[in-house]
């Protein structure tokens, strides 16, 4: 028990960012109780609690990572019961975090339909529905922070197409199917139950029999992969391939197949299709993030210059996300016809689609030096400023102009960022421009 709560210690407080996360979590969870306190008003309340729900869930943002790779290490075998203690850390951290939001719950709706307590106390069955509205959103958001969770890990463990297909349909399920409960009230304590049962137990078992798992495809594959013999030649197609950018029909193929299975939820809502939208246009670009350590091998083998090299590397990825962008506006066009959303969603959400792609590919671009400070205050505040873009197209007391004039200023920016991107390339350093792996290893 003691080795489960160290881990889970270290996923909350592993780094300064994360304990200041978990710390500002806390205090803004207590403020949000002694303001409902003071304050009848469950908007007011709601301002904080939600602030330090997230705060407290990014500040376990450490646990996907470090128990993947305590997971795949060779030290966990070594320790009786290890991967038992790594999956009871999961479940726990998993525990802590939608902890909050169950426990405040009451507290809000309270708040926001009588003046004290011992007023709502009067109504017959007061406390056992508010019991069982704490249970029902503790067990919900249980499944949704295990849902992201996984998301982070496939995002920063598989950082390719496989993780990035696997992070779209997850992300497509944790949108909709939670957005239909709520908006049909279906949501229950025994659905919410048997859910969770259901999930933890085959992920469990799962990560129980991993590694006889791992073994016994490594050896299939390790067979086919010597019958299939040599490669293809790849003579003229280096850059696309080295890059990754030679197929976009698999990223198509990740994105289409979230968004048609969304369909089938009959979720009518402009804003949350164009949420969902946004958050792909943005993943499709985010991938430009690699180029700078993966064109270190064309810059050694070509013997370009370094402006003509980020030439080559700027159109290759827009030959690739070029076509993705395409195919996401006509899956808008088309799911936007099917579902009868207003013409709205077509004006303002074009541009913002577009906009998406390109502002994040030059971010990635950009990315020449390791992800530092400024990069990921940038990167938040363009995420932030493009999912509010989308949920001011589906409000209904917002202007189009207003959003036009937004995404006007955000194509502003993406000229600069260009710009920026291809300063840093003209001076680029290649010993600051490798593998995150290679760099830990140069430092050990």
């Amino acid at each position: 028990m003691k080795a489960v709560a160290r881990l889970v210690c270290s996923y909350f407080t592993g780094t300064p960012l994360t304990r200041a996360l978990t710390l500002g979590g806390l205090a803004l969870n207590v403020m949000s109780l002694l303001v409902v306190t003071y304050l009848p008003q469950a908007e007011h309340m709601l301002a904080f609690a939600l602030l330090g729900q997230l705060a407290i869930f990014l500040g376990s943002s450490l646990m996907p990572l470090m128990a993947g790779r305590l997971a795949q290490g060779h030290a966990v075998p070594l320790i009786p019961r290890g991967r038992l203690k790594v999956l009871a850390s999961i479940y726990l951290t998993v525990a802590l975090v939608a902890l909050p939001a169950g426990l405040l719950a009451p507290f809000a709706y309270v708040a926001g339909n009588s003046e004290r307590f011992s007023d709502f106390q009067k109504y017959p069955g007061a406390v056992d529905f508010l019991v069982n509205m704490s249970i029902v959103i503790y067990t919900s958001l249980l499944l949704i922070c295990g849902w992201l969770y996984l998301i982070m890990w496939f995002l920063t463990s598989q950082r390719n197409f496989a993780g990035l297909a696997k992070s779209l349909l997850i992300i497509a399920l944790v949108i909709f199917v939670p957005a239909r409960e709520m908006r049909e009230l279906s949501g229950t304590i025994e659905w919410n139950l048997t859910q969770l049962a259901v999930i933890w137990t085959v992920f469990g078992a799962g990560f129980l029999s991993w590694p006889s798992l791992k073994a016994k495809f490594g050896r299939r594959s390790l067979r086919r992969g010597s019958a299939a013999g040599t490669s293809r030649d790849t003579w003229g197609r280096e850059v696309p391939l080295i890059l990754g950018t030679q197929n976009p029909w698999q990223i198509i193929a990740a994105v289409a197949l979230p968004l048609i299975l969304a369909t089938r939820t009959g979720m009518d809502m402009p804003e949350v299709w164009l949420f969902l939208f946004t958050i792909f246009s943005t993943v499709t670009g985010a991938y430009a993030g690699q180029a700078a350590t993966r064109s270190r091998a064309l810059w050694l083998r070509r013997g370009s210059s370094r402006a003509e090299l980020f030439v080559e590397v700027e159109r290759a990825f827009w030959r690739h996300n070029g076509i993705v962008l395409a195919m996401l506006l006509a899956l808008m066009v088309g799911i936007a016809s099917y579902m009868h959303l207003p013409g709205k969603l077509f004006i303002g959400g074009v541009p913002l689609l577009a906009l998406g792609v390109v502002l994040t590919t030059y971010l990635g671009l950009m990315i020449t030096r390791g992800l530092r400070w400024p990069e990921v205050l940038l990167a938040s505040a363009v995420m932030l400023t493009l999912m509010v873009v989308a949920l001011l197209l589906g409000a209904k007391f917002v202007g189009l102009p207003i959003v036009l004039v937004i995404e006007a200023g955000l194509a502003v920016l993406a000229y600069v960022l260009r710009n920026v991107a291809r300063r840093r390339w003209v001076h680029i350093d290649w010993t600051e421009c490798r593998p995150p792996r290679e760099l830990a290893m140069r430092g050990a």
